[in-house]
């Protein structure tokens, strides 16, 4: 460290042991005392004397007198004395047992460096993108498919124009990159869910300029939660105190939103959005050179571009071909529209905790309101024979506010009932060269949170941010090995909302178990609290602090409140056996869902190889 410059208080750490390419320069951590300073100058140290009885002077000579000869009584004191045998031996096992401290203290500091340096994002270089390409005159149209086979004049090809096709659209597009979006069907959308941006997925929203999108679509600013059980309800608001008075949730119907947004990428000049259906990715020696769709007019296509990116939504055909789906459908949801409904806390998320799952309230229009009743399992009532307006009515209404009892009845017998599967499927990508997997084709979580639209934005944000640097991406071997470390970077924000969505939809569902319940109302009783104690788990859910830790620290925190609640007023054998089986459960809820996610990548991913790999050369 003296050779640099660069000291390192207080423990010693050899420059040679750290790597040059795996770090990525970066500003000075805050949490470490690093100082620049001139190279010190060695100071002599006074070595230990092995033996008392000897005299330290040799020890302490000059290089001159080293080389002097010795007296006699120096080479007796060379040759050591037999009675200090012993003391030599513990001052050698002394100095061991410092070298072993040294290192392993060494060993320490080189982790809290990586750690730090984790926690900052390596800066992104300002490169200008291709130069001397022009843009296509007529790529704000939507096209028929003429003329779209293969012109060698595309960027990045983006199957499908969701929520998360259409904004990287814009964005890539901004970016000045010529980008051919393929949609299946270009018609609103008519969907259920979808509907809730949370104020962490607005930050995102402002960050890639889209805001203006979610204007003159009729959305509500929504600015926390109200929860409701066993009669009991308690307000949960987001701590937006941090942000501009802008900042907050929006509700709103799906189709205008993503709509909002197609307009928005076809009025950019190097953007084109076409409706097609992909029938299949276009592979040539193991690298995707483009798609293979069918136009509208039924003309059987083929589009090449050195980057294909598939945004087709949860029910993707092409998603087997680029990572190992594992879906799983806990429940579905039950869709009404409330009309001309006053919830009882206007501007708010409304979650009943009811028996068997949980029911959702929210504002979608200054005169609708949508409710998602969760049904747990794959199959639910028939529609068309009565029988799910009948459950909704005999077991779901009971349960219901009063206030809102009357709409939810006269939505039943309108009779616009919609039902969707809700599904989850943790992140499992295989990299392949010239393609990519976004959204919820990549990767989804149970909807009762409502982060689905705030982790493809985020997703969208770091995809951005690493390809600025690129000057072009036909080096496809080289793109995918630095695209890996797409998968790395987007866990923190992704990883946390999906552990939460998973976690707290098994946690407010009912169960017969005792111990289960009891952690339920124990959730209910915490959030209830106040202060950090709501604050805490709201900034989880809502996106503003994604991070894992505090996730981990907050649902062990309810388990041990739950447990804290069993033993009062006096603890008996039944009311521990129900504590340990809850505090059972609780690990039994979330670790599987961690284990799903990735431990390392969840928490430790600065220790992941690919999260430091930089951006190929510029040719």
């Amino acid at each position: 460290m003296a050779e640099s410059g660069l000291n390192l208080l207080p423990l010693p750490i050899k420059r040679g042991r750290i790597s040059k390419s795996r770090f990525v320069p970066s500003p000075t951590p805050p949490l470490l005392c690093l100082r620049l300073a001139s190279p010190p100058r060695p100071r002599r140290i006074k070595p230990l004397s092995f033996c008392p009885s000897l005299p330290s002077q040799p020890q302490r000579s000059t290089r001159k007198a080293a080389h002097a000869p010795r007296t006699g009584r120096s080479q007796r004191a060379a040759r050591g004395a037999p009675h200090c045998g012993m003391a030599a031996v513990a001052a050698g096992a002394g100095v061991g047992l410092q070298l072993i401290g040294a290192a392993a203290a060494t060993l320490l500091a080189a982790v809290l460096v990586a750690a730090v340096l984790g926690r900052r994002r390596r800066p992104v270089a300002r490169v200008p993108l291709v130069e001397g390409k022009p843009a296509p005159e007529d790529g704000c149209a939507v096209g028929d498919g003429a003329g779209a086979a293969g012109d060698g004049g595309t960027d990045v090809i983006i199957v499908g124009a969701g929520v998360a096709g259409s904004a990287l659209a814009c964005t890539l597009g901004k970016d000045g990159r010529r980008v051919h979006v393929i949609e299946r069907d270009l018609t609103e959308p008519d969907r259920i869910v979808g509907e809730l941006l949370q104020p962490g997925g607005y930050l995102k929203l402002i960050e890639l300029g889209l805001e203006d999108c979610v204007e003159e679509i009729d959305a509500q600013r929504v600015l926390g939660y109200a929860l409701f059980k066993d009669g009991r309800n308690t307000k949960l608001a987001y701590p937006l105190e941090k942000f501009h008075s802008d900042v907050a949730g929006r509700s709103f119907h799906n189709g205008r939103f993503i709509q909002r947004m197609r307009q928005k990428a076809a009025s950019l000049p190097n953007v084109q959005l076409e409706q097609g259906t992909v029938t299949s990715l276009l592979e040539e020696n193991g690298i995707v050179k483009g798609v293979q769709y069918k136009t509208k007019s039924g003309e059987e296509l083929k589009a090449f571009a050195p980057l294909t990116i598939v945004c087709d939504g949860c029910f993707s055909n092409l998603r087997r071909a680029l990572c190992s789906p594992k879906v799983d459908v806990p429940s579905c949801f039950v869709g009404l529209v409330l009309e001309n409904c006053q919830l009882p806390h206007p501007n708010h998320g409304h979650v009943i905790l009811a028996n068997p799952s949980p029911i959702l309230f929210y504002p979608i229009s200054s005169t609708e309101v949508r409710c998602l009743v969760d049904v747990p399992g794959q199959k639910v009532p028939s529609i068309a024979s009565g029988e799910m307006a009948n459950y909704l009515k005999t077991v779901v209404a009971p349960q219901i506010p009063p206030e809102i009892y009357d709409s939810f009845i006269a939505a039943i017998d309108k009779g616009s009932i919609r039902t969707m599967p809700n599904r989850s499927m943790p992140a499992a990508p295989h990299p392949t060269p010239g393609a990519l997997l976004m959204g919820d084709a990549f990767n989804m979580r149970h909807p009762l949170t409502g982060g689905g639209m705030t982790v493809a934005l985020s997703d969208i944000v770091v995809l951005r941010n690493l390809l600025k640097p690129l000057r072009n991406l036909h080096d496809a071997s080289s793109l995918c090995k630095y695209l890996e470390s797409f998968y790395t970077l987007r866990k923190p924000v992704a990883s946390t909302i999906n552990t939460l969505a998973g976690a707290l939809y098994k946690v407010f569902s009912a169960s017969p178990d005792q111990a289960r319940n009891e952690m339920r109302q124990a959730c209910f009783d915490y959030l209830s609290l106040g202060g950090v104690f709501s604050n805490g788990p709201i900034a989880l859910l809502s996106g503003l602090n994604p991070r894992p830790l505090s996730l981990v620290a907050h649902f062990f925190a309810v388990a041990i409140y739950g447990v804290g609640r069993l033993m009062l007023p006096l603890p008996s054998p039944k009311r521990m056996w129900i504590g340990a089986r809850l505090i059972s459960g609780a690990c039994g809820i979330i670790l599987p869902i961690i284990k799903a996610e990735g431990v390392r990548q969840m928490f430790f991913p600065a220790t992941v190889p690919a999260y430091y790999r930089a951006a190929p050369a510029a040719e």
